[in-house]
């Protein structure tokens, strides 16, 4: 079974949170993903935009989390972002965190996306993150 189908599948019988990564660089896609995890979250990744919209857009819904790096090549993250807008609330990710390098670039593409979206500058301070991460741990 693939990871898409593995995803919609186990989304009717998690108990964890789950969170999914998208990060182009390995040593912070993988960091970050063992933070989650430590925190008690169901932690996936995808190297860019096209992996993460393989999961995303089949099943938007079964993830609690969306940590997207606006910086991925061809397509960036706000193009990520665009597709998720057009679907109604109730079928995106719980809470979408957004990081960059440099943020200003990215403003007014993601204003006119009209979604709640908490953003982080790289590097990400953790203990901040986490703070985000502890509303969606606390049943």
């Amino acid at each position: 079974m693939g990871v898409v189908s593995q995803v919609a599948t186990d989304s009717v019988q998690r108990s964890a949170p789950r969170a999914l990564v998208v990060e182009n660089d390995l040593a912070s896609r993988e960091l970050l993903a063992r933070v989650l995890r430590l925190k008690g979250l169901e932690a996936y990744t995808a190297i860019g935009a096209a992996q993460a919209a393989a999961l995303l857009l089949d099943a938007p819904s079964a993830f609690d989390l969306l940590i997207v790096d606006l910086n991925l090549e061809p397509v960036d993250g706000v193009e990520l972002l665009r597709h998720l807008a057009a679907l109604p609330a109730s079928q995106r990710p719980g809470k979408i965190v957004v990081i960059s390098d440099s943020l200003t670039p990215f403003y007014p593409r993601l204003a006119e996306l009209r979604m709640e979206l908490e953003m982080f500058q790289k590097p990400v301070h953790l203990p901040s993150l986490m703070k985000v991460v502890e509303g969606l741990t606390k049943g």
